[in-house]
């Protein structure tokens, strides 16, 4: 039950944190967010990190991980998400977030890690036909703002799948904090030139007490929080299982959206688009919920000590 509670936690964090987004993005740029949620996370954990007297990884090969997994899953997911968002609907960006799963299902086979059934190569087939629908193939070209943004989402859920497979090994011989810190600390070094470049765009002029509040909750929850929820949830169940509760998120964002954001509305071509993507990850699950792939834990990957 308490992973079921942190697990759910996550998805309306990072739910709302797409609504709020789309306030914040055209004052704020990305990279400075993302900067941002780096600096606080990395400054969080950090102290966790010391209170749980924790050691910190003194083997090279892990570290070169670490690094991966930071610009991967932390600093490069975030940032791709955020450019997207600025470029395509809330609505949009929250029905692409379900392909996380079909991506660990292929990264997952790419990487020796697990051996995919039928029945989960049937959900990515069904999942990737309605992702295609929704971007558009007639529509992906560098004129049109909502195909690139579809696009530029969809590749940070695939950092994000990639990520949550190369860290399940890290897991497994450091403490959640441990891993949040170094991953943190990694993907701040990665992005922090690129914040300090769009600092001068920041509108700060526009950013009311109200607007600064929402900035403030951007910045630590879908970070902080949502990092150590996650990691510690990998360390109790499988990277498929976690990440099938992102269809909380778009659940929520569809909800929402249309509610508070101008120009957001669910039509028709988009909510098919949807449900043929739920119901390739429902097959992917389905096939997790049943025990039908072959999980190979004792798998270690290139440069394990």
């Amino acid at each position: 039950m308490p992973v079921i509670i942190a697990l759910t936690v996550v998805q309306i964090i990072y739910a709302s944190g797409v609504i709020v987004g789309k306030y914040l993005l055209p004052l704020v740029p990305a990279p400075v967010i993302v900067s941002l949620r780096m600096i606080i996370a990395s400054a969080a954990f950090y102290l966790a990190h010391r209170l749980t007297r924790g050691e910190m990884p003194r083997v090279r090969a892990d570290w070169a991980r670490f690094i991966l997994l930071g610009v991967l899953g932390g600093a490069g997911n975030q940032l791709l998400i955020l450019l997207g968002l600025t470029r395509t609907t809330a609505i949009n960006t929250a029905i692409l977030i379900p392909m996380i799963p079909i991506f660990t299902v292929v990264f997952g086979w790419l990487l020796r890690i697990e051996r995919p059934t039928p029945l989960k190569w049937i959900g990515v087939a069904v999942a990737a036909l309605g992702t295609v629908y929704l971007i558009g193939p007639s529509r992906v070209s560098l004129g049109s703002n909502v195909a690139l943004g579809n696009l530029l989402v969809l590749t940070g859920m695939a950092f994000n799948a990639l990520a949550f497979l190369l860290s399940k090994d890290l897991l497994r011989r450091y403490p959640p904090v441990t891993v949040a810190f170094c991953l943190t600390i990694a993907g701040l070094v990665g992005v922090l030139p690129l914040g300090i470049g769009a600092a001068e765009s920041v509108q700060a002029a526009a950013l009311d007490t109200r607007l600064i509040l929402w900035l403030v909750y951007m910045v630590v929850f879908p970070t902080t929080v949502t990092y150590f929820l996650n990691l510690w949830s990998l360390r109790q169940v499988s990277p498929i299982l976690v990440t099938s509760f992102i269809y909380l998120q778009p659940l929520v964002a569809i909800a929402v959206a249309p509610l508070v954001l101008e120009g957001e509305q669910l039509t028709l071509p988009i909510a098919l688009a949807g449900l043929t993507i739920f119901a390739g990850v429902g097959l992917v699950i389905a096939a997790e919920k049943r025990g039908l792939h072959s999980f190979r834990p004792e798998t270690k990957f290139s440069g394990n000590p």
